[in-house]
């Protein structure tokens, strides 16, 4: 099930009542392409745990609102920029 409407997310099956939420303007190589993982739950509810762009469980009343959440995330996380580390100037890297 994918869908182009919605940023560049799609849902990826992984069994019956489950998906992998990947973010396809991520190369599919890079571990960061995959957003969350999500589950449908015999209460109708869906979990996602977020695993790049966020970490943690949240669940959902529809899809709808799990793209919403997670639109937002992606924008968030693109927004805040690089998380490369500062180098520490009196600290040289072990490999120089």
């Amino acid at each position: 099930m994918y869908r182009d409407d919605v940023h560049q997310l799609a849902l990826v099956p992984l069994a019956e009542r489950s998906w992998r939420l990947c973010d396809r303007s991520v190369a599919r190589s890079d571990a960061a392409s995959i957003v969350a993982y999500v589950e449908l739950l015999d209460s109708g509810l869906y979990e996602v745990v977020w695993v790049s762009i966020g970490f943690g469980v949240a669940r959902y009343p529809s899809l709808e609102g799990m793209f919403r959440a997670a639109v937002q995330m992606v924008e968030r996380s693109r927004g805040a920029g690089s998380l490369k580390p500062e180098p520490i100037p009196h600290r040289p890297p072990a490999h120089a």
